[in-house]
């Protein structure tokens, strides 16, 4: 779950790393009286989960209230690298008198904490590290003793930082470390860590990625990951409790398990056909799971007209016919069809039996073989069924 630069900031300065004086505006109006509140010059900036705002024009200086509103109208509702700015973040135009960057990621190549430092702030580390990648200094970072006052100084001097700030941006890139370990980031960046010309270090930008996998442990973050989600449908997936993704075809797609899912909808192409979404229910399926996986598909099929038929693949090893069937048919009897709903139920014997037993006056067309499910799958999807 990748945080936007206002949520960033927000966890830095709890971890001590000072951010501008900032107000997050969603308005014209509110930018307005954001920069009437700071009272000075201003930078104007476009909340998006994308890099390279800057040069797509997402960043921008006003010199005084109406220049900031002008911004705005231009910024809010438009699109930066294909994502709709709908908030801006407004803050204090900083005086600066030199730039680093620091981060914190993980490097998958050595399954290791890597840190990373540059004297040259404000350039984006991919570009940095692509052209001039001696311009980066970088160290392994033991994660059961983290990241001593030492290593950050030495990190900062190879990078050819030096001065009376040395110490200052180390203690910068320790807080860094923290926020990553306390928040089980993927990658924490502070680019640029500006030196004010009073002498202050910082973070004019935030970058935040935290692992999804963690956030049982962070409560408090698991409504942002929801927010963040633009798309309605992947949204409500999250919420009932499965892992859902939009396509553009005609056939909507559900099976319990991710590689299964993948098989069946690469069945489903080879044989010339399109999904229209990929619906991973996990395993081990509650009647509750099932129904709220299946009622998705339902909604999804009366809000879309290119999907005309629905596939379920039940694979019943860890997830009980009764609890599959009871699920199903809570959805079908909730949510009316618009498209014909198929299912295949694979497993023992016993299971499938009773899988069929259950779904006979259903309405639903059960299979025992994925081809034929697929077969009228197709069929249904091209008007044939």
């Amino acid at each position: 779950m990748r945080l936007y630069e206002y949520e960033g900031k927000e966890l830095f300065r709890k971890h001590g790393i000072a951010t501008p004086t900032g107000i997050l505006a969603k308005t014209e109006s509110a930018v307005r009286e954001a920069a009437v509140q700071i009272g000075r010059e201003v930078v104007v900036k476009a909340q998006v989960l994308a890099g390279g705002r800057g040069k797509a024009g997402g960043i921008r200086t006003a010199r005084n209230p109406e220049e900031a509103a002008a911004i705005a109208r231009e910024l809010l509702d438009s699109e930066i690298q294909g994502l709709n700015v709908s908030r801006l973040l407004i803050e204090e135009k900083l005086d600066i008198a030199g730039e680093l960057y620091l981060g914190i990621t993980v490097d998958d190549s050595k399954a290791a904490i890597a840190a990373m430092v540059s004297a040259e702030g404000g350039i984006e580390i991919e570009e940095l590290a692509r052209k001039h990648p001696e311009k980066i200094a970088s160290r392994l970072i033991d994660p059961f003793h983290g990241l001593r006052t030492y290593q950050a100084i030495d990190l900062l001097l190879q990078a050819g930082a030096k001065g009376e700030h040395l110490v200052s941006a180390s203690n910068m890139l320790s807080r860094l470390y923290d926020v990553f370990s306390h928040y089980d980031a993927r990658f924490a960046e502070i680019n640029p860590l500006v030196v004010t010309g009073e002498g202050a270090m910082v973070a004019a930008d935030a970058r935040l990625e935290i692992d999804d996998h963690s956030l049982f442990r962070h409560p408090e973050l698991r409504d942002l990951r929801i927010e963040h989600i633009e798309n309605q449908w992947e949204r409500a997936g999250v919420k009932a409790g499965v892992n859902y993704v939009d396509l553009e075809g005609s056939i909507a797609v559900m099976a319990n398990g991710a590689g299964l899912t993948m098989a069946v909808m690469d069945m489903i192409k080879h044989d010339g056909a399109s999904p229209a979404c990929f619906v991973d229910t996990g395993g081990g399926l509650s009647p509750e799971r099932m129904k709220n996986a299946v009622s998705l598909l339902l909604k999804k099929a009366q809000a879309d007209p290119r999907i005309k038929v629905l596939l379920i693949m039940i694979r019943m090893m860890m997830s009980p016919p009764d609890a599959v069937a009871e699920g199903l048919m809570a959805a079908v009897n909730e949510v009316p069809e618009r498209v014909p709903v198929i299912a295949v139920m694979r497993g023992r014997a016993p299971y499938e039996n009773r899988a069929r037993e259950l779904l006979s006056n259903s309405g639903i067309r059960v299979h025992s073989s994925i081809e034929d499910g697929i077969k009228e799958a197709i069929a249904a999807s091209r008007g044939q069924g």
